[in-house]
Parts: structure tokens; sequence; C-alpha cells
């Protein structure tokens, strides 16, 4: 009897805790509060759709990305460009994420120092298809006191509110970041691979200079002058295949006022399955200046020292070093 009489009490005692903890969930505001503050930024649906995006910094020019044939592009002088499809996608998922949404403040008269003023904050914008208004206007401004979260607000709304800051390093970067600045594009059948080039030829100003060609997997020989007969690097041309393969340039541009001496040197590769890729790079000594064009691009982009470094070489370069 007594152990039966433990039994009872301790059920009791459970089922009063139960409908203690119960009642102050459902009863508690603050609760309340926590569950409401949870949402998206955009409906996950919403965010399959959007085809044009614009992100204006207080103090920079607006990037403007559209979507087309399902790419992206940037827009800049009326010119479109490709970006980086990847980072795109990645700047589009923390806005359909379940998060944190808590209300900081609900008057207009907060945003400056919130730095959601039309003077310090950014502002980004989506547009969905065949839409003329946006499905999404929001401003981003200061981060809070701990650093991790940033104050937001809708266009349409004076309420400012929080969300964990996974969006700074997008609205406040260059341009550049974005742009897909690869010479040599790898996707679709544009792809190429160090093992398919069969022979690089330099070209110096419309001179063939030297080239060399694979004469076995891992083997090379050299054409032209001190080249003939003599062992190369089997690492130097490796390194070489994949700087090429990876060149990337430094932002687009159009090739405008140039000294009257200008150099030129065309690099072609040649492939085993029949294509050729080639890059040619116009050299200015006055401003050291170094541009270039590919056979796979439309594009001009210009070249740091350090990349034109790694693609203009001397034909002594290659020759293996007597040890």
């Amino acid at each position: 009897m007594q152990y039966q009489r433990k039994i009872q009490i301790l059920g009791t005692m459970i089922i009063i805790l139960s409908v203690t903890l119960l009642s102050s969930f459902i009863f508690n505001p603050e609760a309340r509060s926590v569950r409401q503050a949870t949402g998206v930024l955009l409906d996950p649906k919403k965010i399959q759709n959007i085809t044009k995006i614009e992100i204006k910094g207080p103090t920079k020019s607006a990037l403007t990305f559209i979507k087309r044939t399902g790419l992206w592009y940037a827009i800049r002088d009326g010119k479109e460009y490709p970006v980086k499809n990847e980072r795109i996608g990645d700047f589009l998922k923390p806005f359909s994420k379940p998060s944190f949404l808590p209300q900081r403040a609900s008057s207009a008269q907060t945003h400056e120092r919130l730095g959601l003023g039309t003077a310090s904050a950014s502002r980004v914008t989506f547009w969905g298809e065949d839409t003329e208004k946006p499905v999404l206007d929001m401003y981003f401004g200061s981060m809070d006191a701990t650093g991790k979260e940033i104050y937001f607000r809708f266009s349409d709304s004076d309420s400012v509110k929080s969300i964990e800051d996974r969006f700074s390093s997008y609205i406040q970067s260059s341009p550049q970041s974005w742009y897909d600045l690869r010479i040599f594009p790898q996707s679709g059948n544009q792809g190429m691979k160090p093992e398919l080039i069969q022979r690089i030829i330099w070209t110096l100003d419309s001179n063939v200079g030297f080239s060399i060609s694979r004469s076995g997997p891992a083997n090379w020989v050299g054409k032209e002058d001190n080249l003939e007969g003599k062992e190369l690097d089997t690492n130097k041309i490796d390194t070489f295949l994949q700087d090429l393969i990876n060149a990337t340039g430094d932002d687009f541009t159009e090739i405008t006022n140039q000294s009257a001496k200008v150099n030129q040197v065309t690099i072609t590769a040649e492939l085993g399955d029949g294509r050729t890729k080639k890059v040619t790079i116009r050299s200015d000594p006055e401003t050291k200046s170094h541009w270039a064009t590919s056979s796979d691009t439309p594009y001009t982009y210009t070249l740091s020292e350090w990349q034109y470094n790694r693609l203009v070489k001397e034909r002594n370069y290659f020759i293996k070093s007597e040890k």
C-alpha cells in the first residue's frame, strides 16, 4: 500500500509539472514572441523564380544582375558580363532560410541610429519572372552590439528587425568578386584539361617565337632555335598548363588610350580532340598595363602583372637546369 501511494504521488507531481510548463509556454507573451519572430525573408518558392537582382550600397554604384537562359549576367554600362552562378546561389540561400527575426524598433526615427537611413543603408531588391513589382525590397543597416546580427527593414515598413549576418560579405563586396573572369571558361564543351593539350605555341608580334609539343604522356620536346634537342623541365610545363587553364583577369575592360608601341603575345594550345584555344595578350610598356582576349569569350580582360608573368615565358624558361 505504501509503495502504491508513492507511485500515485509521483504521477500526480509529474502531471502538475507538465501542465505548469505547458501553460507557461502557451500564455507567456515572451514565449509567443519568440515563436512569432522566427520566419524567412522571402518564400523559398519565390527565390526559384528570381530573374533580376539589384544591390545598391550607400557609396557605391548599383550592382545589377539578370538571369537569362538559366545563367546570371551582370549589367555594366549597358553590356552583359558573366558572373559566378554559384556565388549568386550562395547569396540567395539565406533569404529563404528560417531565421530568428526579432523586432528591434518600430519608429522611423531609429533608422539613422541603426544604419538604415538613406545615406547609410544598403538596398537589396529582387524581381521575379514577368513581374514589374519587386518580390523583395529591403534595406540592411549596421551590425548589432554582438557583431553577429545585422539590422534590416522592408521598404514598405518602418519596423526594424535583426537577423544573423550572412549578407554583409556579399552586399559590401566589389563588382569584380561577382564576375566570372576566367579567360577559358570550363563549363560545358569548353572545358580544357592538361592531358588534352598536345602543343603550345608562343607567337610574338605575329612572328612565331617558339613551341613545345608532347612526345609522350609525360614527355615534351621543343621546336625552334635553342630548344631543339634540349631536355625540358616537365614540372615547369605541368605548372604552366595549370596556369593557362586557370588564367583569370582582374576585370572586364575596353582597350583605350594605348601608346604607340604595344607588344603582343599570342599563346595557342592545340588539343588532342582537334580543338584550338588562343589567348592574345597586349602590353603597353609605358603604362605597364596588360589586356587579354580569348578564343572562348567575346570579352577583353585586364591582367595583373602576376598573371602576365605566369603566361608569357621566354623560350629558355622550359629548358631543364643542369644539376
